[in-house]
């Protein structure tokens, strides 16, 4: 069968069009990207991508989620702490988390807010859920949970943003 002109170029647009929609929408779930600032791994990230990405300097121990949890020293805001990777017994990426832990509770209060005001700016207005000597804000979104808390008593000063799976958070936008 031979075409014609006029039978290629309706083809060639629908071609076009469906390119530029799968070029725009990433070809991929909203669910697999994180969008968190501090790393560039995605839901689908394996340990494997996670040590290409951050190195060998890592350590590990035993995660919640019943698999490793991978750390290492990370900055972020210009601020020098440990970043970590919680993975499940199936190898599945289920928590990134950076956390600082400070010699005063000025300077791990400045950096929470540092990191509330970053993340109002990524994530939009979160739902504050402080309690004494505890901070707590939460952003929901389609891609997870995203939690950043502080904690100030005499023992400890300790900040910590969370970014949560999905298919691991309860939170919802209620």
């Amino acid at each position: 069968m031979i075409r014609t002109k006029s039978a290629v170029f309706p083809i060639t647009v629908i071609l076009l069009i469906a390119l530029s929609v799968a070029t725009l929408s990433g070809c991929s779930s909203p669910k697999s990207d994180i969008n968190c600032p501090f790393s560039e791994m995605s839901w689908d990230s394996t340990a494997d991508d996670m040590i290409e990405a951050e190195g060998e300097g890592f350590d590990t121990y035993d995660s919640i989620y019943k698999g490793l949890t991978y750390t290492y020293p990370k900055d972020y805001l210009g601020n020098t702490g440990m970043i970590k990777y919680m993975y499940d017994d199936a190898g599945k990426l289920c928590n990134v988390s950076w956390s600082y832990t400070g010699d005063s509770d000025e300077s791990v209060m400045n950096i929470y807010r540092d990191v509330v005001e970053e993340m109002n700016n990524l994530h939009g207005k979160s739902k504050s859920d402080d309690g004494i000597g505890n901070y707590c804000e939460i952003w929901v979104t389609e891609n997870g949970t995203v939690m950043a808390n502080a904690v100030i008593t005499n023992d400890a000063k300790v900040m910590q943003i969370a970014y949560m799976n999905p298919e691991v958070s309860k939170q919802t936008n209620q």
